[in-house]
């Protein structure tokens, strides 16, 4: 099995799925890069130059990621020839920014996330684990880069945004209670999360101490040690009920995916693996709600060993 992405309990409702980091290490795939196509249906496809790249560290940790993103559209007119005349029409141009995210790590633990929007904003979250690799603290700060290249982060000043500590009671039962505490060391919040005989966590209750009647839970169910489902209540804002649904092929490979709003299908995910090696060769994304398609490729770049692309 080459499974690149694998579903979980952390990842269940964020747009991205963890990479599986021993198929990274062990295939020595050093980056991939997302080469997206937008589709309207009925309409031909539009290529925009979207990229998404994914780098990774020897562990095969996540250590950078970027994506590009269109900050102006520019339409300008241009001649083509039709036969014998000329006739005019409107072409697009499309000027880029970098977003970017990179991660730093001692003991396999993340310690440092660090975002760029691609101009001047600098934010970064370091974090703090105990000796069961709980994670203890989390500190946030915008922070200022004083190298003239964008390229090079050289730590400025500092301003603390936010301060979270977690402290946590487990028992025998496989039950675990966290206390959230804001920057005045003061609790906000208490998480109790059940777990099965292989960790997997089986479902979350959370509840806030100064809005006792906001409630967010989250259940998940699994099927021959893969998450199947992933279900989220909450009414912070008004009710609401996402659900993740993975359908897994022959070999457990993710192969298809459903995500639901008040059980209306949001998106639907179909993913393809290379036949030759067996790695994720590209996704298709389905919007019914817009009617219309992304069209995601992956190129992967095995360092100096050799450069292998799955476009095609």
């Amino acid at each position: 099995m080459a499974q690149v992405l694998i579903p979980s309990a952390e990842t269940a409702f964020e747009l991205n799925h963890n990479f599986n980091p021993e198929i990274i290490r062990s295939k020595g795939i050093k980056k991939i890069t997302y080469e997206i196509i937008d589709k309207k249906d009925f309409e031909v496809p539009v290529d925009k130059s979207l990229t998404e790249v994914y780098e990774f560290n020897a562990d095969g940790q996540l250590s950078r990621y970027y994506y590009t993103t269109i900050v102006k559209t520019i339409q300008k007119e241009v001649k083509i020839r039709v036969g014998r005349t000329w006739q005019s029409t409107l072409q697009n141009e499309y000027l880029y920014d970098t977003v970017s995210t990179s991660y730093f790590y001692q003991n396999k633990n993340l310690v440092l996330k660090r975002f760029h929007d691609g101009a001047n904003y600098y934010e970064s979250r370091y974090y703090s684990y105990d000796a069961q690799n709980r994670l203890t603290k989390e500190r946030r700060y915008k922070e200022t880069n004083n190298s003239p290249d964008r390229s090079v982060f050289i730590l400025g000043n500092q301003v603390l945004l936010s301060e979270d500590s977690f402290q946590y009671q487990t028992y025998a039962s496989g039950q675990t209670k966290c206390i959230f505490l804001n920057n005045e060391n003061r609790p906000y919040k208490e998480s109790i999360s059940n777990y099965d005989n292989a960790g997997r966590k089986l479902n979350e209750d959370e509840t806030y101490i100064a809005a006792a009647w906001i409630r967010q839970q989250r259940w998940f169910e699994y099927k021959e040690g893969k998450l199947a489902e992933a279900r989220f209540k909450g009414n912070a804002h008004h009710d609401i009920v996402l659900k993740t649904v993975y359908e897994y092929d022959e070999f457990k490979e993710l192969y298809n995916e459903k995500k639901y709003r008040n059980d209306i299908l949001l998106r639907e995910i179909s993913y393809v693996r290379d036949r030759n090696n067996g790695l994720l060769n590209s996704f298709i994304i389905r919007d019914p709600n817009n009617q219309s398609l992304r069209i995601v490729k992956l190129k992967y770049d095995f360092g100096s060993l050799s450069r292998i692309g799955t476009r095609g």
